[in-house]
């Protein structure tokens, strides 16, 4: 029988093989994004055009493809490890801390991921961005006033590009500072930086020899499995464009949101556009508060529980939407407001 410690132990070098792949990932949007930002237009009247030019060249579609993907693979990861690091337990201190800052880091990759949507320049990144508008000014302003002077700096002619900069330079270098800063509490973070000990102290003293690092059984996983990650990008790139619809239009709601924010529309299409602004915090307040019912003990205790409860009930509505039929929310919500 397989001892609870035996398993704890196999999910800790998980963790370290998952954080690397984290750092891999983060490489490559890193790369495939500055490529990108040559031939992206941040113009509201040239966005577009600059979209569709990158999709009818292959060499740039190809790159296009690639960052859509790899961001896709980079989110999951991330899950992977908050489910590792939930399953194990962020019990103590700096596990604690560790975990909070990870959340931090899931909230930034979700917001980079929202503008890159933003930045699309088509249906869905103006549907999208209406959401984004219509909750901010029509829902959350009437309890905080400040939010307008965020929707004012985001509604102007300069909108795309103040979105371009945040997400080619703001957000990525808050997510690498967040790393450095998860890796002072991390323990796996720290064992995963130990076998490059073995290439840096050497090389100051002039007599690098790197094969030990390949000793490591976690450094090896880590580089299989970025192979295999590259492969896999690199297939979904060749085989599946990323999603570019055609010119916004306006006036109506014909697209669902990406499979990360699916599970929204599960209340949406029950209580209107109020659950965008309200459910995404409140997921990311519950996912906070699971240090504070964790013990260092063996077996599961209410801090695993809650994840893995909220963590089915996301996954099962999304489900439930992705196979749901379409609901306009911004329409209604605009009707509401508008009738005498």
């Amino acid at each position: 029988m397989v001892s609870f410690q035996k398993i704890k132990s196999e999910l800790q070098q998980t963790g370290i093989v998952l954080g690397g792949l984290i750092m891999v990932l983060l490489l490559f949007l890193i790369v495939s994004g500055i490529l990108l930002a040559f031939f992206y237009s941040p113009q509201p009247e040239e966005t577009y055009s600059s979209m569709d030019s990158i999709m009818a060249n292959p060499i740039t579609a190809f790159i296009r493809n690639f960052h859509f993907w790899a961001s896709d693979l980079f989110l999951f990861t991330l899950f992977l490890h908050m489910t590792r690091v939930a399953l194990t337990k962020p019990s103590g201190k700096a596990r604690r801390y560790a975990w909070w800052v990870g959340i931090g880091m899931l909230i930034l990759v979700a917001a980079e991921m929202l503008l890159g949507t933003f930045m699309r320049g088509d249906e869905e990144a103006l549907e999208a961005y209406s959401h984004f508008f219509i909750g901010s000014t029509g829902i959350v302003a009437n309890y905080f006033p400040f939010t307008t002077l965020i929707t004012d700096f985001f509604s102007q002619h300069n909108a795309l590009f103040r979105f371009f900069i945040f997400h080619a330079i703001l957000i990525p270098f808050a997510l690498l500072s967040l790393i450095i800063l998860h890796g002072l509490f991390a323990p796996t973070f720290r064992a995963l930086m130990s076998p490059w000990k073995k290439v840096t102290e050497p090389t100051i003293r002039g007599s690098l020899d790197i094969r030990g690092v390949f000793a490591y059984p976690s450094v090896r996983k880590m580089m299989y499995l970025s192979l295999i990650a590259l492969g896999a990008i690199t297939v979904l790139s060749l085989a599946l464009p990323a999603p570019l619809l055609p010119p916004p239009y306006g006036g109506l709601e014909v697209t669902k949101p990406p499979w990360w924010l699916l599970w929204v529309v599960f209340f949406e299409n029950f209580f209107g556009l109020t659950p965008i602004v309200i459910l995404p915090p409140v997921l990311f307040l519950i996912f906070a508060a699971i240090p504070l019912f964790t013990k260092d003990k063996p077996g599961a205790d209410w801090g695993v529980y809650i994840y893995l409860i909220a963590t089915a009930l996301v996954i099962s509505m999304s489900f439930w939407a992705a196979l749901g039929p379409q609901v306009a929310h911004t329409e209604h919500f605009l009707q509401g407001h508008t009738e005498p």
